[in-house]
């Protein structure tokens, strides 16, 4: 299983308004994935969604085919410095 993150800039902005900007290559390991997901959002990075990539990333990238809503389908929960970084939409810090 790989995994990969999808963001926006820090100023809001996307790819376009419906695709996010993805990490590449995939990661291969969950914590790895989590452990840059969560430096992304300590450095201020918008919507910072970790998800499985469950096919060939590179064939829904020419496809254009990767979607928020694609992202919201295969996003991980995970934990990690007291941020929830699964959620879809803004980041909220944990209390």
């Amino acid at each position: 299983m790989e995994y990969s993150i999808a963001f926006r800039e820090k100023n809001g902005r996307g790819y376009t308004d419906n695709c996010p900007y993805i990490v590449m290559p995939p990661f291969g390991d969950l914590n790895s994935c989590q452990r840059d997901a969560d430096a992304m959002i300590k450095a201020g990075y918008q919507d910072v969604t970790v998800f499985k990539v469950m096919s060939s990333l590179e064939n829904l990238l020419k496809t254009a085919t990767v979607a928020w809503d694609y992202v919201k389908r295969n996003k991980v929960r995970c934990a990690g410095a007291g941020v929830d970084i699964y959620r879809y939409g803004r980041i909220r810090r944990s209390l």
